[in-house]
């Protein structure tokens, strides 16, 4: 070996891990970009409906059943000369960036050796992801975009940085509805660290109707972004929506009487379950610092998708990519996380790609990984008493 291939060599070992993280990024897109023609039935009926309506009548009215901060991330998309289809995938892509970075940062923060190398594989494992790029790239969802904010949230949060962890949230509320599966962590973290006032709570709606502040250019009035939620609430009236909750196991997911009947049941019954685990995390005097944090936030959201009606295939995005935070964290529970992903590629692939699943399997396959997680955490739960 010569001197110049030493040297080059050389420069290879001490920039290794910016190289490993450039190399992910790229490669990332690249599969991206394979899926770029990919046209969903959401794209299709939805999505690109919605951008015509926006490019040629404006924001005057309301535009498809997305928040006005959605609503408006299109309009500045029309003005835009790339294909509409192209520009939603490129925006949902942009939050699958950064739901890694901001997933890398919480390992970077919560690991106490490897802290590098443990966050390119934190934010390595988002990126390749296949729910994630099949989400953005190939469905032009923006599950990212929410899910990006609510994991910023909780990164301040484990940080003590609660003014800043509440305007995340609220961001994350901003683009869906969805992000109130992470609110029972936050409101968890207030009843036992006792460290912030509820009133701080009040930056959540604040900074909703922050973002919704551009749509008064158009006579738009910032409390709809109140009162779209509202609808939406009875949008669905199935008690799941290709994804297999435990109610699949129950009725039919595609029969509305079945939803009328156990609406109310379902509802009270996951209230009672996260109740369970916050009374039993208090009385085990388990502290919702840390790693602990994370765990505690992926469990409760995890309980919201399995046990309430009306839950889509999507829905469980929040909880996988904590579920990926944890397997980087806490390497035991990769081979779960591999399970918990498995089950969604089936609910995507069917949607996406029309195969056949059985819901049943699949639904007791979940509850298992549900149930397998809550024994294999509760060892890690115990490691945050106090000494």
């Amino acid at each position: 070996m010569n001197t110049l291939e030493k040297k080059f060599l050389s420069k290879i070992d001490q920039h290794l891990p910016v190289l490993v993280f450039l190399f992910i990024s790229v490669v990332a897109a690249l599969i991206r970009y394979t899926l770029r023609n990919i046209v969903s039935a959401d794209a299709t009926v939805f999505l690109l409906e919605w951008f015509d309506d926006i490019a040629q009548n404006s924001l005057y009215v309301q535009v498809g059943d997305y928040n006005l901060l959605y609503q408006f991330l299109i309009w500045v998309m029309t003005k835009i000369p790339l294909p509409p289809l192209y520009l939603y995938k490129i925006l949902s892509c942009i939050g699958d960036y950064l739901v890694a970075a901001f997933s890398a940062l919480i390992v970077h923060h919560l690991c106490s050796d490897n802290k590098l190398w443990n966050s390119i594989a934190a934010y390595a494992a988002v990126l390749l992801s296949p729910v994630v790029f099949l989400n953005s790239a190939a469905w032009a969802q923006c599950d990212a975009l929410f899910t990006a904010f609510a994991i910023l949230g909780l990164y301040f949060l484990v940080k003590e940085r609660y003014n800043l962890a509440m305007i995340a949230l609220g961001v994350s509320f901003a683009f869906k509805l969805h992000a109130v599966f992470i609110l029972p962590a936050f409101l968890f973290v207030y009843y036992t660290r006792r460290k912030f006032s509820i009133v701080r709570f009040s930056l959540v709606p604040v900074t909703m109707a922050a973002t919704g502040i551009p749509m008064l250019f158009w006579g738009r009035s910032i409390l709809e972004t109140f009162y779209i939620y509202l609808n939406q609430a009875t949008t669905y009236t199935h008690m799941a929506l290709n994804y297999p909750s435990f109610w699949t196991l129950v009725c039919s997911m595609m029969e509305p009487q079945h939803y009328f009947y156990l609406k109310k049941t379902a509802i009270m019954l996951t209230v009672c379950i996260l109740a369970f685990f916050m009374i039993l995390w208090m009385q085990k005097k388990y502290e919702a610092t840390g790693k602990s944090l994370i765990i505690m936030a992926f469990l409760l959201a995890y309980t919201c998708v399995l046990f309430l009606p009306s839950m889509h295939e999507r829905y469980g995005y929040l909880y996988e990519i904590c579920a990926i935070i944890l397997a980087v964290l806490i390497p035991k529970t990769i081979p779960l996380c591999l399970g918990l992903l498995i089950v969604s590629l089936n609910t995507y692939g069917t949607y996406l790609f029309g195969i056949t699943i059985n819901y049943t399997c699949l639904a007791l396959a979940n509850l298992a990984l549900f149930v397998a997680y809550n024994f294999m955490l509760k060892t890690e739960l115990q490691k945050s008493l106090p000494s």
